[in-house]
C-alpha cells in the first residue's frame, strides 16, 4: 500500500530528488563541443546542436507525459525515461559519424522529456507551503549538482577515452533508476488531478477554481530567458578559446565550478521566496542582466568572461522553481501537470532556439566574434526586467487574475 510510505522521510525524498540529476545533463558535452566538431567533421553550429537537439526531441515525449502518467502512473513513466537516458550512453561510445551520435542525442532527449515535468508534478502533488517551495528549490539544485558532477567526470573520461568519454556519464542513470523504483511510492493522476497518495501531514493545497492567463506569461518568460541563458553554455568554450588563442583549451572544469553557484542558489531559493516573495523574480533577472553585461564587455579579459559565466549560473535554480511554485496558485487542480509541462516545454524551446538566435544575430551584425550576440541578450534581459517592474507598479498583489479555462 502506498500509504505505508512516509513522503517526509529521506528514504523517499532523496531518490525522488535524484532523478533530477540528469535533467540538464544535455549540456555536459559543452566543454568538448569544439573537439566534437573536429572529430565528426562538422562546423561549430552543427556541433552545438549535439548539445541542444535533446531539448527539441524532448518536446515530443514531454507533451504526452501527463497523459501517460494518468494511464500508467508517474513511477512507470519516470522509470522509462531514466532507462532511455542510460541506454544513450552506449551508442556514442561506438559511433564513427555525426549522424549516429545525433541519433543517440535524439533518443536521450526523448528520455528526458518523458519525466522532466513529472519530477516537478510529483513534488507539487505530495507537498505544499514552505515544504513544497524548499523541495522545488532543492530539486533545481539537484539538476545543477548533477550537471556539475557529470561535467567534472566528463573531463576525466575525455582524458581516458577521447571525446567519446563525454557520454559515459549517462550510465549512472541505471543505479538511480533502481533506487527510485524501490523507494518512491507510485502516484496516479485521475481526471481531477487527484493522486492515490497524499502527504497527510502537509497543509492542504488550495487550488483556484479556474486557471489564470498569467501562466501564459510565465511560459513566454521561461522561453526567452532560456534563449539568453543557454547562449553562454554553448558559447563559453569557443569564447574562451578565442580569448586565450588556444583551440585545445578544455573549459569543462570551469563549467563544472560555475554550476556549483547554481547548486547553492537552488538550496537558498526557499529562503529567498520566503523573504522576498514575488521580488525573487527580479533578483534572478537582475543577476542574469549583470552576467550578460560582463560577457558583452569582456573583450580579451578572460577573468571578466569567467565572472560573467559564473553569474549566469546563479539565477536558473531561482527562476525555475519560482515559476513552478506558483502553478498551484494560478492553475486549477486538474491543470497542474499540464502547466508544469508547458513551462518545461518553454524551457526546452528556448534552449533549442538559442544557437539559432546567436546565428541570426551574427548574420545581422556581420560579426564573427563569438561574443557578438551578448549585447543583444543584455538588452533582452533589460526589457524583461522593465516589463516586470511596470507590471508590479500597475497591479496590486491581491488583485485576482482573469480566469482562463484550459
Amino acid at each position: 500500500m502506498t500509504h505505508q510510505k512516509n513522503v517526509n522521510s529521506l528514504a523517499v525524498i532523496l531518490p525522488m530528488l535524484s532523478i533530477s540529476l540528469f535533467l540538464t545533463s544535455y549540456s555536459v558535452v559543452n566543454g568538448v563541443i569544439p573537439q566534437l566538431g573536429r572529430a565528426l567533421s562538422v562546423d561549430n553550429t552543427s556541433a552545438e546542436l549535439l548539445s541542444t537537439t535533446p531539448s527539441l526531441t524532448a518536446l515530443v515525449t514531454l507533451i504526452f507525459s501527463p497523459a501517460l502518467a494518468r494511464l500508467f502512473g508517474l513511477k512507470k513513466v519516470i522509470a522509462s525515461g531514466l532507462f532511455l537516458v542510460g541506454v544513450t550512453a552506449f551508442v556514442p561510445m561506438f559511433a564513427t559519424n555525426f549522424a549516429v551520435v545525433m541519433a543517440a542525442r535524439v533518443l536521450f532527449g526523448m528520455g528526458l522529456g518523458l519525466y522532466n515535468s513529472l519530477a516537478i508534478t510529483l513534488i507539487q502533488m505530495l507537498y505544499s507551503g514552505d515544504r513544497r517551495a524548499t523541495l522545488l528549490g532543492i530539486r533545481g539544485a539537484t539538476e545543477n549538482l548533477g550537471q556539475a558532477v557529470m561535467t567534472a567526470l566528463v573531463s576525466v573520461f575525455v582524458l581516458a577515452a577521447g571525446w567519446k568519454g563525454a557520454f559515459v556519464v549517462y550510465l549512472f542513470a541505471f543505479p538511480v533508476l533502481i533506487w527510485f523504483w524501490i523507494q518512491v511510492p507510485d502516484v496516479h493522476l485521475d481526471k481531477s488531478g487527484a493522486t492515490d497518495f497524499e502527504d497527510e501531514t502537509a497543509e492542504a493545497n488550495r487550488y483556484p477554481e479556474r486557471t489564470s492567463p498569467v501562466l501564459g506569461a510565465f511560459c513566454a518568460c521561461a522561453a526567452l530567458y532560456m534563449v539568453f541563458f543557454n547562449a553562454i553554455n554553448v558559447r563559453f568554450a569557443e569564447i574562451a578559446q578565442h580569448i586565450l588563442n588556444d583551440r585545445n583549451f578544455d573549459s569543462s572544469v570551469i563549467i563544472s565550478v560555475g554550476v556549483l553557484f547554481a547548486v547553492v542558489a537552488g538550496f537558498v531559493y526557499g529562503l529567498l521566496e520566503k523573504r522576498f516573495g514575488d521580488m525573487t523574480f527580479l533578483i534572478g533577472m537582475g543577476i542574469y542582466f549583470l552576467g550578460s553585461l560582463l560577457v558583452s564587455v569582456c573583450g580579451n579579459s578572460f577573468p571578466v568572461l569567467v565572472a560573467g559565466f559564473f553569474l549566469f549560473n546563479i539565477p536558473g535554480p531561482i527562476l525555475g522553481p519560482f515559476l513552478c511554485n506558483r502553478i498551484p496558485t494560478y492553475a486549477k487542480k486538474s491543470a497542474q501537470a499540464f502547466w508544469s509541462t508547458m513551462i518545461i516545454l518553454s524551457f526546452h524551446v528556448g534552449v533549442f532556439v538559442s544557437p539559432l538566435a546567436m546565428k541570426a544575430v551574427s548574420a545581422i551584425t556581420g560579426s564573427s566574434d563569438p561574443a557578438a550576440p551578448f549585447p543583444w541578450f543584455t538588452a533582452g534581459f533589460a526589457i524583461i526586467i522593465a516589463v516586470f517592474v511596470v507590471w508590479r507598479a500597475t497591479h496590486r498583489t491581491n488583485k485576482p487574475f482573469p480566469a482562463l479555462s484550459r
